[in-house]
């Protein structure tokens, strides 16, 4: 069964995010005389050399990799590699770094995109309450930006240039947020940060060729800036993002991403010394608020207790599930899950979130017939067409045996879906079949 790593992936791409700050704020204004271009390639070739290593250890995963991955992996590196950081540079470069705020207003936007992306691409879905805390967490993001969030529209008509490639690079970076997590299905996230690099310098060295000839006027002190930006906001950030993507949904990630204002504002603070206003503070509360309980709504949870008699209803759309307590499912948002299951020794019912490590405080010894094997299933919680009431159903795949009165634990996975109601069996059964179906994706 996997670990439950949902809360170390948030935390390793909150981290990369605070990395990221470091570079538009300190970092790439250093470098204001260099062509985007030019810019570009340098450090994502210097972040390959960095990530080279990755490259060879897992060399072996490469056959692994199918023709979709690659066109996904190619997309990663066009858009969030080279277009991302040519379009957020030139934006940088456009406001002459007098004044970013609209650069980084329009940076709200990539969550947007990202879920929008998510949604459509890799099918991910929401519990309801998702609903309500991904639109807080991007209006507290704006909040956290500006010192005075209501005189922010002067800024937008200032800039025009500025804005659109904001726009553009709040595309590619929340299309690259998609594209990453689907490429990483197959390989570690070390490789995917070398070929993302890799595959960008093969990119960008045609438009950073014309520029090769004034390489000998780059400074020792834009160097030493460029090896800074490799391992930090460089390679090493993308590195720890796409070991926490890994861990996580892409919607997860894109809202974690949101702790970047919130850690500008604080090396602003102590390195600047530039304190925050009232609404910055009130803003970065909620923002931290709204990603927790987005991070928590994703945690695995674990359901067990004994199989209830059922109703006899599963045959009419053509599967068995076991019915448990409804009461178990109180701390379980309502929806239709993936999960594990496996048979478990006499213990109490329970539900819990998972802790650290994937084991919950008191976890039973797992017994699969006898011989700890584990199963795959769909587990649950809502309003049951055929019985008109809540319910808490698992279906065990690939079992055959009898589930009355054994005890169980199912550990969720992957959330599918929010409860619908059906006006027919037929329409369940079509339902049902399109469900078992996600299950192998």
């Amino acid at each position: 069964m996997k670990k439950n790593s949902v809360i170390i992936g948030a935390m390793a791409v909150a981290l990369a995010a605070l990395l990221w700050s470091l570079d538009g704020t300190f970092l790439r204004p250093r470098l204001y005389s260099l062509q985007p271009a030019l810019l570009v390639f340098l450090e994502h070739l210097l972040g390959f050399v960095a990530l080279l290593p990755f490259l060879v250890v897992y060399r072996a995963q490469l056959k692994l990799i199918k023709r979709k991955e690659w066109v996904a992996i190619f997309w990663v590196a066009l858009f969030g590699g080279a277009l991302g950081t040519i379009f957020i540079t030139k934006a940088l470069f456009a406001t002459g770094f007098k004044d970013i705020s609209v650069v980084i207003l329009l940076q709200k936007f990539q969550p947007i995109f990202a879920i929008i992306l998510a949604a459509i691409f890799l099918r991910e879905r929401f519990p309801r309450s998702f609903y309500f805390y991904a639109p807080l967490a991007l209006v507290a993001g704006y909040f956290v930006t500006f010192k005075n969030p209501f005189a922010v529209s002067s800024a937008m008509s200032a800039v025009p240039i500025a804005a659109g490639f904001s726009m553009l690079a709040a595309f590619a970076w929340g299309s690259a947020t998609t594209f990453g997590k689907y490429s990483l299905k197959n390989i570690s996230y070390g490789l995917l940060a070398a070929l993302r690099f890799g595959l960008t310098v093969l990119i960008m060295a045609i438009p950073a060729a014309r520029y090769f000839s004034s390489l000998p006027s780059v400074g020792a002190a834009q160097w030493t800036t460029l090896i800074i930006i490799v391992f930090t906001s460089g390679a090493a950030a993308m590195f720890l993002y796409y070991f926490g993507l890994k861990k996580i949904t892409a919607s997860v990630a894109t809202l974690c991403e949101l702790s970047w204002p919130v850690s500008a504002i604080i090396l602003d603070y102590y390195l600047n010394g530039n304190a925050l206003s009232a609404t910055q503070i009130l803003g970065a509360a909620a923002l931290a608020a709204a990603v927790t309980r987005i991070v928590f709504l994703h945690r695995s949870r674990v359901v067990a207790g004994a199989v209830l008699p059922g109703y006899g209803q599963g045959d009419k759309v053509g599967i068995h599930t076991a019915n448990l307590d409804v009461a178990l499912a109180k701390n379980l948002p309502r929806g239709l899950y993936t999960c594990s299951v496996a048979f478990i020794a006499n213990t109490p019912s329970f539900v819990l979130p998972l802790k650290r490590g994937g084991t919950t405080d008191s976890h039973p010894p797992l017994l699969g017939e006898g011989q700890g094997k584990g199963y795959s299933g769909l587990l649950y919680y809502g309003y049951n067409s055929l019985t008109k009431k809540d319910c808490l159903e698992v279906h065990v795949l690939n079992f055959a045996g009898d589930l009355y009165g054994k005890k169980i634990e199912a550990r969720t996975e992957r959330y599918l879906r929010l409860p619908k109601k059906f006006d027919s069996v037929e329409s369940l059964a079509a339902q049902v079949a399109k469900d078992l179906k996600l299950v192998s994706e």
